[in-house]
């Protein structure tokens, strides 16, 4: 977990439609844990809140129309790009999540979406939500087998018997960074205390297996990099394995993906 896979990832973002795509599916779904996520740090209206990877902004809205004021940041100007047109009115800024253009105390309450396990240090980023403000809330994917919108697309991958190939940097694990005690420790070790990891759990519907092929490649930055890298008929016997892998999944006209996060929040003495 070096410089080499925080460049992957941030050009993996910044990639031209980047933003467009990841919302067709993976924002759609990370977008229902917002109000959970909120929840979690008290927002209200008058709370000042600072939304780390941001993405294409919708904490930071949706924190907005409860009529806090909160700025998202995020590394990818593409997807600050279509935060700004989801968003009017919200303020968006540039900004690293290892080392925010922030004061100490600068706002009530902070939180971050899905970013840990695409950082080559959570440690870092959590003293860092720590010291710009006195709540804390992070959110992660749950384990594998929960989690079926990344996790269909994993165990396809291995079920398929590929591996990330030779020299590509691999970050922190979700598998970790799911359970209670990674999570509590990460956030009792920047100081925080009163800290609670809780699961929210819902089904998502999809059209079919195109559509969570699709949309899974279009909303990773590691996992399509595994993928894309496989010759054609390795990415065929692996979409194959998905096709397998969602058939328990299957309803008439479509198919119910289990979605699962952990949220783990707290507050600073």
């Amino acid at each position: 977990m070096n410089d080499a896979f925080k460049e992957l990832e941030v050009s993996g973002w910044r990639e031209p439609g980047r933003a467009d795509a990841y919302d067709a599916v993976v924002g759609r779904v990370t977008a229902r844990v917002a109000e959970p996520l909120l929840d979690a740090v008290g927002v209200r209206a008058g709370t000042s809140l600072l939304d780390v990877a941001t993405g294409t902004g919708h904490v930071a809205g949706a924190a907005a129309a409860r009529g806090a004021h909160g700025v998202g940041v995020d590394i990818s100007e593409e997807m600050l790009a279509r935060a700004r047109r989801l968003y009017d009115g919200v303020e968006f800024a540039l900004g690293d999540a290892e080392e925010l253009a922030f004061e100490n105390d600068a706002f009530d309450a902070a939180v971050a979406a899905f970013l840990l396990h695409h950082v080559p240090s959570p440690e870092r980023v959590v003293a860092e939500l720590a010291r710009v403000a006195r709540r804390v809330a992070v959110a992660q994917w749950d384990a594998t087998e929960r989690a079926r919108l990344i996790g269909l697309l994993t165990d396809a991958i291995a079920a398929a018997g590929v591996e990330p190939p030779t020299g590509q940097p691999v970050g922190p694990s979700r598998e970790r960074l799911a359970r209670d005690e990674e999570l509590r420790g990460l956030l009792e070790g920047a100081g925080l205390a009163d800290v609670r990891v809780d699961t929210v759990a819902f089904v998502e519907p999809m059209r079919g297996t195109d559509e969570l092929w699709e949309g899974v490649l279009a909303g990773s930055v590691n996992t399509s990099a595994t993928v894309l890298a496989q010759p054609p008929d390795v990415q065929q016997r692996i979409r194959d394995e998905l096709a397998r892998l969602v058939d328990p999944h299957r309803r008439e006209d479509g198919i119910d993906v289990p979605v699962s996060v952990r949220i783990a929040s707290g507050r600073r003495g």
